[in-house]
């Protein structure tokens, strides 16, 4: 391959055109150089982070409390008090 072959330059250039234009680099240079735009979507994107975060955590917590509340039941001799008393806390931080 002769390393002046501006035809192989040219396919490869052409290739490379193709491929960014495949990858949308103009509207993600607008989307980058446009402060408010990006300020707003990403403001967005925390918000439902957050109550992602949060809806997670409660579902995750809930479950978990669950499950402690029915071991306790199952009346184990020292899990099943240590369990019932950190249950009962729970409930009662939950409750005030």
């Amino acid at each position: 391959m002769n390393p002046f072959d501006f035809d192989f330059i040219l396919r490869r250039f052409e290739h490379l055109a193709q491929r960014l234009e495949l990858m949308h680099l103009e509207a993600y240079l607008r989307y980058v150089h446009d402060w408010r735009k990006r300020l707003f979507f990403d403001f967005l994107s925390g918000i439902a982070r957050g109550v992602g975060f949060s809806l997670g955590f409660s579902v995750l917590g809930a479950l978990l409390l669950y499950i402690l509340k029915n071991i306790a039941l199952s009346n184990l001799p020292v899990i099943g008090k240590f369990l019932a008393e950190l249950v009962r806390i729970v409930e009662n931080n939950l409750g005030s």
